[in-house]
């Protein structure tokens, strides 16, 4: 989490680490340009949602989730949709929502293509900016693995947010009561199976 509070733009930036810093400028100096999506843009987004999946191995929500959800929260100025533009072509994309004094980074996915030109760092830094504008106190970057060692395969996550200078915080954890047991463990079966099968499919794709 990154404690914006009374804080300007220059001073946040200036709390970020050198190489993040350097990758936002980076995003910018290529031509990355980065602009607040519409109802209709949640279609690129969720395609490269699905590269994104595909790539880091989770399951992703249908389009009809984030639609919904964008009908829900938008008109109530609870959320957003940025999408980071190359050449004019789609390239990575972000939800923030907004609730009481904190931005919470929702959602993001980013493309196979053009990595390289670290979009993901200039949209971080165009959200935190709007929450700054918003004079939030806090803006959150949600999730990283409890585990922070250099060995764990989403270490590379952590790096990435605590780069924006972000204080790593625990909190009590997650705690699951299945009350239909049944669909429960049917659901657990198929997640298994899904996360099988697209490992074979790798594999032949190799």
């Amino acid at each position: 989490r990154l404690d914006i509070k009374g804080k300007t733009e220059d001073e946040v930036f200036a709390g970020f680490h050198s190489k993040t810093r350097y990758n936002v400028r980076l995003a910018t100096k290529k031509g990355v340009v980065v602009k607040e999506g519409t109802r209709e843009d949640l279609k690129d987004f969720h395609k490269i949602m699905i590269e994104t999946g595909t790539r880091d191995g989770f399951i992703t929500r249908p389009l009809e989730y984030f639609e919904k959800m964008y009908d829900n929260m938008v008109p109530e100025g609870h959320m957003k949709l940025l999408m980071a533009y190359y050449e004019g072509k789609p390239i990575s994309g972000g939800i923030p929502i907004f609730y009481g004094n904190k931005t919470w980074y929702l959602y993001g996915a980013s493309s196979n293509q053009h990595r390289n030109l670290m979009p993901n760092y200039l949209l971080q830094w165009e959200m935190i900016k709007m929450a700054i504008a918003r004079k939030d106190d806090m803006y959150d970057f949600r999730g990283v693995s409890g585990v922070v060692d250099e060995s764990h395969p989403q270490y590379g996550l952590y790096r990435f947010k605590k780069g924006f200078g972000a204080k790593f915080t625990e909190f009590i954890g997650e705690i699951y009561i299945p009350f239909k047991p049944l669909r429960y463990n049917l659901y657990k079966f198929s997640e298994k199976a899904f996360r099988t099968l697209r490992q074979i499919k790798r594999k032949i794709g190799k």
